[in-house]
């Protein structure tokens, strides 16, 4: 059988966080399954993955001399610069017509994705797109977050399948159902052996975690968890990137702060060989972070694979809150329930509780977080018939 060519349209895979590397995990599995990658990439971008994996590398054409001008807000425009950019892509991919098209809809730019559903469109292939975000928290009015959600609405009505994070974030689009689609970002996936700590005495002051991208409102929570962390007997630590004053500002909380990991299997050992529990948190208020009401925390799919506790701190109209109620997952605060957070520090000093806690997570790792099943999912909705 002729091998199937993938086409995806967006930011270059990478090691590292955010969705850049979940695209870059799929782009694998669709590879080691025999698939050909090919990858529309903007200017600037590295190529060092592609070039890495042999997956061959083209950047998009912005404009041409006698093409007309190029209004994304427009429909009439964007359809037509659409076009153009299809027959830009097919003239550079040496007469090979792919079996499929996949794109990354991202919340900060939307020019990669236009093309790929122009590409789609304009030679009847399938199409899947990655949503992890509601563009219109990101933008500086409500009416240019109107334009740029317009935009998007028009890119996933040419998929074949759109994909959300949330279906809270499926629910900001009008697309018919079977258009629509809840897929998690997909994890590193990688099986782990149940944690040695379980019968450490390390955990008389359990070390809770948080680690990733923050933003500044969440200072002040980190502060607020370090304080109720510390009645509880245990000790706080912020994994982020490094800014002096914010920095300085944690650990005048009491707040412990390392530096990142350069890579990302480096940062999962240290966080299993080390955490007692893992922390998922937001500001006290969603209106300090807005898309914290449809975007799903990545993070709290990779930390299931870990076997390690989970604890989700944020409001109660975040998407995550919503996903853990409906599951009834055992260890939700809200960001003001300082008290009951104190009484679960207190409670990771038991090998039992924590192992009780450890078998949770694993068990959404074996369900509906598994990497292989998110990515199935991912793969069949290009192999559907239009």
């Amino acid at each position: 059988m002729e091998a199937r060519t993938l086409l995806y349209f967006g930011y270059s895979p990478a090691e590292g966080a955010g969705s850049a590397i979940i695209v870059y995990r799929h782009l694998l599995r669709f590879a080691a399954d025999g698939w050909l990658v090919r990858i529309v990439a903007d200017f600037g971008q590295s190529e060092a993955v592609g070039r890495q994996h042999d997956w061959p590398v083209m950047t998009l054409l912005h404009r041409k001399k006698w093409w007309p001008p190029f209004n994304p807000n427009s429909p009439l425009s964007r359809a037509f610069r659409a076009w153009l950019w299809a027959g830009e892509v097919d003239s550079r991919l040496d007469g090979i017509r792919p079996s499929g098209v996949l794109t990354y809809l991202s919340a900060f730019s939307d020019t990669l994705s236009i093309a790929a559903a122009g590409y789609a469109s304009r030679y009847h292939i399938p199409m899947a797109v990655l949503v992890h975000d509601d563009s219109r928290c990101f933008v500086e009015s409500a009416e240019f977050g109107q334009r740029a959600h317009a935009r998007r609405q028009w890119i996933l009505q040419r998929s074949t399948k759109s994909w959300f994070a949330s279906p809270e974030l499926a629910n900001c689009f009008r697309l018919p159902s079977h258009c629509a689609g809840v897929l998690p970002p997909i994890p590193e996936g990688r099986g782990q052996s149940v944690a040695s700590w379980h019968s450490s005495s390390m955990f008389a002051s359990p070390l809770l975690i948080y680690a990733g991208n923050y933003w500044p409102p969440q200072i002040a929570s980190f502060a607020r968890l370090s304080a109720a962390t510390r009645l509880g007997g245990g000790r706080f630590l912020a994994i982020l990137k490094e800014n002096p004053e914010d920095v300085a500002r944690l650990r005048e909380f009491g707040v412990e702060w390392r530096a990142p990991f350069e890579g990302n299997m480096e940062a999962l050992d240290y966080l299993r060989t080390h955490a007692a529990s893992l922390v998922v948190s937001y500001s006290e208020r969603t209106d300090e972070m807005p898309w914290t009401r449809t975007s799903f925390p990545s993070k709290l799919i990779e930390y299931c694979h870990l076997g390690v506790p989970i604890v989700i701190v944020a409001p109660s109209d975040a998407a995550v809150v919503r996903w853990a109620r409906d599951r009834a997952f055992p260890d939700v605060f809200a960001p003001d329930d300082l008290a009951g957070f104190t009484n679960y520090v207190m409670r990771l000093r038991s090998p039992d509780f924590r192992r009780e806690r450890a078998d949770v997570a694993r068990s959404f790792a074996d369900g509906e977080f598994a990497a292989e099943p998110i990515h199935r999912k991912l793969e069949a909705s290009l192999l559907d018939p239009l």
